[in-house]
């Protein structure tokens, strides 16, 4: 199995904060507070998702617990704010099960790529657009909540359908990664 240690970098940092935000923005959200403060917990969240990256590369400061405490982050900040959300707005309740659904099979799917010790690959672009829409539509729901119905079921497809597509895409990032692992895996059986 892979070894990864902690590296204190600032992408890293900014993870840890995003996963400490999550409570404070399901508090918030719960507790009916002014919309403004889930809200703006809600936008820092995702502000630190999309500097996280940008300052790994651009800073050469990209890390094995990188490309593992950033999607983590995402997960878990998704989920929560999805079934938050979902508690006072119904419309949303449908899209808990595919956001859970693709969460839980993405994060098996990873599992089971470090338990053949493929290096962890940092996220691909549809996740990343996948992520920055889920961030919008959800402040944006967080502000508007009287939100047209047809406006908020049009957001929430999107979502979904960004959702999936991510999903599918990950899904042909991961068949490829498990067969050239095999491949590898064979080789080293062949010349042993």
């Amino acid at each position: 199995m892979t070894k990864i240690k902690w590296e204190w970098t600032i992408p890293n940092v900014l993870s840890l904060f995003r996963l400490a935000l999550i409570p404070a923005i399901v508090a918030t959200y719960l507790t009916d507070q002014p919309i403004w403060v889930p809200a703006l917990l809600l936008a820092l969240s995702g502000l630190t998702d999309l500097f996280d990256g940008a300052i790994a590369r651009h800073f050469n400061q990209i890390s094995e617990i990188g490309k593992l405490l950033d999607p983590i982050a995402d997960k878990l900040t998704q989920v929560a704010v999805i079934v938050s959300l979902a508690i006072k707005i119904p419309p949303l309740r449908w899209l808990v099960g595919i956001v859970v659904l693709k969460e839980l099979l993405q994060g098996i799917g990873g599992l089971l790529l470090l338990r053949t010790d493929v290096k962890v690959h940092a996220a691909e672009w549809f996740g990343k657009i996948s992520t920055v829409l889920f961030y919008v539509v959800m402040v944006a729901i967080v502000v508007f909540p009287e939100m047209p119905q047809a406006l908020l079921y049009t957001l929430i497809v999107l979502v979904a359908l960004a959702m999936i597509a991510a999903f599918a895409g990950y899904c042909r990032t991961f068949c490829r990664l498990r067969s050239d692992a095999k491949k590898t895996h064979d080789i080293k059986e062949i010349t042993q």
